[in-house]
């Protein structure tokens, strides 16, 4: 992870989101064996450098016709209610406010009965920006 770009981002903000996708695969990995992994590369964003963060958990997943509306404030899926997960339904939306508001994008890959990846991709920072 030494070649990753810097990004200019508020500590604080950006590691709330970040806390609240690994809270979410916590509490969405399996009950046993429970899996989580986390990937840190290079990637683009509208053909600038950026960096992109993976967090895998090995849960459910989510079905197709849920996919489209986990990011909705207080949206809670059929298995997470099923399975009695606690939550609020804000985590997602948050995470995805606060990543975008840095010019980034949250999305998600999921498949039933393998789990559910999010990938936040965050620009770079510039070159000539020395600022924090």
């Amino acid at each position: 992870a030494d070649d990753l770009p810097l990004i200019k981002a508020d500590k604080e903000s950006l590691k709330h989101a970040l806390r609240n996708l690994l809270e979410n695969a916590v509490k969405h990995g399996r009950k046993e064996h429970a899996s989580i992994r986390i990937t840190a590369d290079r990637s683009a964003l509208q053909g600038k450098p950026a960096v992109r963060l993976g967090i895998q958990d090995n849960g459910p997943g989510i079905p197709k016709e849920e996919r489209a509306r986990v990011f909705e404030p207080f949206f809670r899926g059929k298995l997470a209610i099923e399975n009695q997960v606690h939550g609020t339904g804000l985590g997602l939306n948050l995470a995805k406010r606060i990543i975008e508001a840095h010019g980034g994008i949250l999305m998600l890959q999921s498949e039933l009965g393998r789990g559910t990846q999010f990938i936040a991709t965050i620009p770079a920072a510039c070159k000539n920006d020395t600022s924090e």
